[in-house]
């Protein structure tokens, strides 16, 4: 009985195979393949593309510092006018003493400020948008010369 199946069998598997290779071939055919592979590759696509809350939560990770350049801690100066000068993270709200400035995009800020004769403590508060903060103290000396 077998044998009386197996050539008609045989037959409606050549057949498929043939059928299937002319559509896989056939132009209008491959037009729709083609465009279900691209409308894939663009959805993927899409899927990978960082969105905007992403990168503002990388951005706001980078972690909170303070450098100060100039003044040195603890030292001697016989000009009252002093100029500060730091590194901080980018756009961070800069408070010094009772003067609040911003740091630019690369995180410099500078300014001056007056110092009374004797000692005088300069306080530094960066804070940045996301509430973090940090602060330091520095201490300069004023001795006029008489």
């Amino acid at each position: 009985m077998l044998k009386k199946y197996f050539p008609v069998l045989f037959f409606l598997l050549l057949a498929v195979t043939v059928f299937s290779y002319f559509q896989k071939n056939n132009p209008g055919i491959k037009k729709i393949l083609d465009s279900k592979n691209t409308e894939t590759t663009k959805s993927n696509t899409a899927i990978i593309k960082p969105t905007d809350s992403i990168q503002k939560i990388v951005s706001q990770s980078e972690k909170i510092f303070l450098k100060i350049d100039e003044p040195k801690n603890n030292i001697t100066v016989s000009n009252p006018i002093i100029n500060i000068t730091g590194k901080t993270v980018a756009n961070a709200f800069v408070f010094i003493n009772e003067q609040e400035l911003k740091a630019d995009l690369n995180g410099n800020f500078t300014t001056a400020t007056t110092l009374e004769e004797g000692e005088n403590y300069i306080i530094i508060v960066v804070s940045d948008d996301s509430g973090n903060s940090i602060e330091e103290d520095i201490l300069v000396n004023l001795e006029s010369i008489q």
